[in-house]
């Protein structure tokens, strides 16, 4: 395992090794940093090794999913980075989801269901979510602090409905009267739609269709 520094400051592509320090695309397990002292665009146009962890915060370029760009554990995002794409950034089970004020433009997929996914900001998505395949148990959402409201908005790009293929929002430690929703279906482009973990009231469950 080892980090990995993007170091492009012009548009590269991630399977190019001069573009990291040290040299070499990311192998499995390592962690991936960008940094706002180099702001090439990266494109990841071929699935990815299974990263450690990844971080953009200060990076202000692109970063292009167009293919998996997968990673077991934290994701850290920046707010001054664009990351748009075709493809999805898979998370893994019992990650911390830190998007930073981002707005996500390529898919998000959580790759585990039956897991927890803690959320340590508000995560705005204008593409699409899903879980792998079809899930028969859950994905559950939770503030990475009690009692800290965390949303997750969908936004919709006005051209494409949006499929969840299954969430639910819990609270982190269940004594912080958090909402709880869920939801599997259709979003359409007609309007956008979040869940906000808050407190109170208590709901037990909101479903939608």
């Amino acid at each position: 395992m080892a980090t990995k520094t993007w170091i492009s400051n012009v548009a590269s592509t991630w399977a190019t090794a001069a573009s990291w320090s040290p040299s070499g695309v990311p192998a499995a397990g390592d962690d991936v940093v960008f940094t706002g002292t180099n702001n090439g665009q990266c494109t990841v146009g071929a699935a990815t090794n299974a990263l450690l962890s990844l971080t953009t915060t200060g990076y202000t370029g692109n970063l292009i999913v167009n293919a998996l760009l997968t990673v077991g554990g934290n994701v850290t995002l920046s707010s001054t980075n664009t990351i748009s794409g075709t493809s999805f950034i898979v998370i893994s089970a019992n990650s911390i989801l830190n998007p930073g004020g981002s707005t996500i433009g390529c898919g998000l997929r959580f790759s585990t269901i039956n897991t927890t996914i803690q959320l340590a900001g508000t995560l705005t998505l204008s593409s699409a979510f899903s879980a792998l395949g079809t899930p028969a148990g859950f994905i559950n959402l939770i503030s990475s602090s009690p009692g800290t409201p965390r949303i997750f908005n969908l936004l919709n790009n006005g051209l494409t409905s949006q499929y969840v293929d299954y969430l639910r929002v819990t609270d982190i430690d269940s004594s912080q009267g958090c909402t709880l929703w869920t939801y599997k279906g259709t979003i359409t482009t007609s309007s956008n739609w979040y869940l906000m973990v808050t407190q109170p009231p208590t709901v037990s469950s909101v479903s939608f269709s």
